[in-house]
C-alpha cells in the first residue's frame, strides 16, 4: 500500500503547504514587530519591502536553475528570511543614523552585513561542492538566498529611505508620511474630477451651445463653486477669509495678490465669479487644465501685457475684475519678491481701482519645491482699494514703478503683521513634529510629549520679541525651534550639556537663522 517515494513525497507536499502557511503567519509578525521597533509604519514598509521582494528573488532563481525545495532546506531557507530580516532592519538603522546625527556610518553597516553573509557563505555555501544531493541543495539555497536578501538590503532602505527624507540630494522641508501622502492623493483626485467636470462644463457650455456672456458667467459661477467646495474638502487645511475693506467686486477693479503657491489661483478665484487671471503661457498650454483656462477667458501675458490692453478693456467693462501676481513668479521661502510694474501700468491704462489681497499659509503647506499638501492653514486678507493715480500713498505721480516698490513695501509691512497675528506656537507645532520623525522611536515619542503641553502658547508668547533669549538644558530642541519659528525677530541661544542632544536637535531642517544651538 505504501512504498518509501510516495510517503516522501506526501511529507514534502504537506511540509511545503505548512511552510506556506506558517511563512504567511511569521511575515505578519515580523510586520507587526518592525512597526512596533520603528515606532513608525512607513519604516516597517521599507524594511520588510526588501524581504518580500528578496523572497520573490530566491523562488525565482530556484525556478531557474530547477532547484527544489526539500525537508531540510525548507528549514534552511526560514533562517535565511530571519537573516535578511536583520539586514534591513541594520541598514534601515544605518539610515536614521545618518539623517539623525549628519555622520556617515552606513557603510559600517553594510560592512557588518557583508561580514554576516560573507560567513553564511562560506560555512553553508561551500556545501555546493557536497556529493549528497541533501547536503548541496543546501549550499545551493545558501548562495541563491543570501545573494537575494544582501542584495535587497543594500538596495531598497536607502532608496525609500531617501525618498522620504530628500529630495534632490537635500533633507526635504517636511519628509513624506503615508498620511499627507495621502491627503495629497486624496485633495488631487477631488482636484481632477472637478477638472473634468468643468472641461466638459465648458465644452458644452461655451462650444456646443455658444460662447455667450451668459454661457461665460455661468460658467465662471460654476469654476468659483468648485473652488470652494474643493476648498472645503481638503483634509487638515483651514480657510480664513479676512475682508477688512468689505469688498463685493461688483466694482471691476486690478486685483494684486502676493504668489506663494500652485493653490493661490483656487483661493483667489473663490472670492467672486467675475475674476480672470493673466498667466504664463505654460499654464496655458496645460494640458491638465488648460481648457479650463482657456474657457474662463484667462490671457497669457508672459511677454508683456501691453499687447492685451484693449482685450483687458472689454473685460472690464463686461464687469471683470483681472487678477495679476505682481511678483511673477512663486516666492519659494513666502517672503515678499519685487513687484513687476505691469499690474499699476494696467490699472493707469484701463483707468480702474488697485484691490489689494494678500495670501498667507499656502506656501508653508504646498511650497514651491514639493508636491505634497501638509498640515496647515490658508489666510486671505483683501486691504483697501487704491485708486490710481490720486492715492497720495501709492501713486505720488503717474510713475508705474514707484507705485510698485510703494506698494511692495505695504505689503512687506502688512505680510508682517498678519504672520504675526497666525503663526503661533499651534501653527507650527506640525512642522515641529516632523523634524524628528524617521530619526527613532525614542525621539519621536519624546518629541510628541513636549509638543502636547497645552502652555506652549503662552509661554512663547511670554517671550520677548526682539533681542537674545536663551533657553537651557534645551534637551532636542523642540521648545527652541518652535519659539524660534514664532519669535523671527528673537535670537535664541539653546544649550544642553548632552551632545547627542545637540547633534539632533542641530541637524533639523527647520532650524532658522535666528536660532543657535551650544553644548553648556
Amino acid at each position: 500500500t505504501f512504498d518509501n517515494t510516495s510517503l516522501v513525497t506526501q511529507m514534502v507536499d504537506a511540509l511545503s503547504d505548512d511552510f506556506d502557511y506558517v511563512l504567511y503567519i511569521c511575515g505578519l509578525i515580523v510586520f507587526l514587530f518592525l512597526t512596533f521597533s520603528f515606532g513608525r509604519l512607513e519604516l516597517s514598509i521599507i524594511s520588510f519591502i526588501p524581504l518580500t521582494i528578496g523572497w520573490i528573488w530566491i523562488l525565482g532563481l530556484m525556478g531557474i536553475f530547477d532547484m527544489k525545495f526539500n525537508i531540510v532546506n525548507i528549514i534552511l531557507a526560514t533562517f535565511i528570511f530571519g537573516q535578511g530580516d536583520d539586514y534591513t532592519i541594520f541598514v534601515t538603522e544605518g539610515m536614521m543614523y545618518e539623517y539623525t546625527y549628519k555622520k556617515k556610518m552606513l557603510a559600517s553597516y553594510k560592512n557588518s552585513v557583508w561580514l554576516s553573509a560573507t560567513i553564511m557563505f562560506i560555512g553553508i555555501g561551500s556545501l555546493i561542492i557536497a556529493q549528497h544531493p541533501a547536503m548541496r541543495s543546501l549550499g545551493e539555497v545558501t548562495i541563491v538566498g543570501m545573494f537575494s536578501v544582501v542584495l535587497m538590503a543594500y538596495l531598497f532602505p536607502p532608496l525609500l529611505y531617501r525618498w522620504l527624507t530628500q529630495k534632490n540630494g537635500k533633507d526635504r522641508l517636511m519628509p513624506i508620511t503615508l498620511k499627507n501622502l495621502g491627503i495629497t492623493i486624496i485633495s488631487f483626485i477631488g482636484f481632477l474630477i472637478g477638472s473634468i467636470y468643468l472641461t466638459l462644463a465648458g465644452f458644452v457650455s461655451l462650444t456646443l451651445l455658444g460662447k455667450t456672456e451668459k454661457h461665460k458667467l455661468w460658467y465662471h459661477k460654476r469654476l468659483c463653486g468648485i473652488f470652494r467646495f474643493l476648498v472645503k474638502i481638503i483634509p487638515n487645511i483651514d480657510f480664513e477669509l479676512q475682508n477688512t475693506a468689505n469688498e463685493t467686486f461688483e466694482k471691476p477693479g486690478i486685483i494684486i495678490a502676493n504668489h506663494q503657491s500652485h493653490l493661490d489661483l483656487m483661493y483667489l478665484l473663490l472670492l467672486n465669479p467675475k475674476i480672470i487671471c493673466l498667466t504664463n503661457h505654460w499654464v496655458w498650454r496645460c494640458p491638465f487644465y488648460g481648457w479650463i483656462i482657456r474657457y474662463a477667458d484667462f490671457y497669457p501675458v508672459e511677454d508683456g501685457i501691453e499687447d492685451n490692453v484693449d482685450q483687458l478693456r472689454e473685460a472690464i467693462a463686461k464687469g471683470y475684475s483681472i487678477l495679476v501676481f505682481p511678483e511673477g513668479t512663486r516666492s519659494e521661502n513666502c517672503d515678499i519678491l519685487r513687484f513687476h510694474k505691469g499690474a499699476f501700468y494696467l490699472a493707469q491704462q484701463l483707468h480702474v481701482d488697485i484691490i489689494p489681497t494678500m495670501i498667507h499659509g499656502i506656501g508653508h503647506f504646498f511650497p514651491k519645491t514639493e508636491f505634497l499638501l501638509r498640515k496647515g492653514k490658508a489666510t486671505v486678507k483683501i486691504f483697501n482699494r487704491i485708486t490710481t493715480p490720486d492715492d497720495e500713498t501709492f501713486c505720488p505721480g503717474k510713475e508705474c514703478r514707484e507705485t510698485a516698490k510703494l506698494v511692495r513695501q505695504f505689503y512687506e509691512q502688512e505680510y508682517a503683521k498678519l504672520a504675526q497675528e497666525v503663526e503661533n506656537a499651534d501653527y507650527y507645532k506640525d512642522l515641529v513634529l516632523h523634524n524628528y520623525i524617521y530619526k527613532s522611536r525614542q525621539i519621536e515619542q519624546h518629541a510628541r510629549k513636549v509638543l502636547k503641553d497645552k502652555n506652549l502658547v503662552a509661554k512663547i508668547a511670554e517671550l520677548p520679541d526682539e533681542g537674545t533669549y536663551t533657553i537651557e538644558n534645551c534637551g532636542q530642541g523642540e521648545f527652541a525651534l518652535l519659539a524660534a519659528l514664532v519669535k523671527k525677530n528673537l535670537h535664541i541661544i539653546a544649550t544642553d550639556s548632552d551632545e547627542n542632544n545637540i547633534a539632533i536637535a542641530r541637524n533639523c531642517t527647520s532650524v532658522p537663522k535666528n536660532l543657535t544651538y551650544e553644548i553648556s
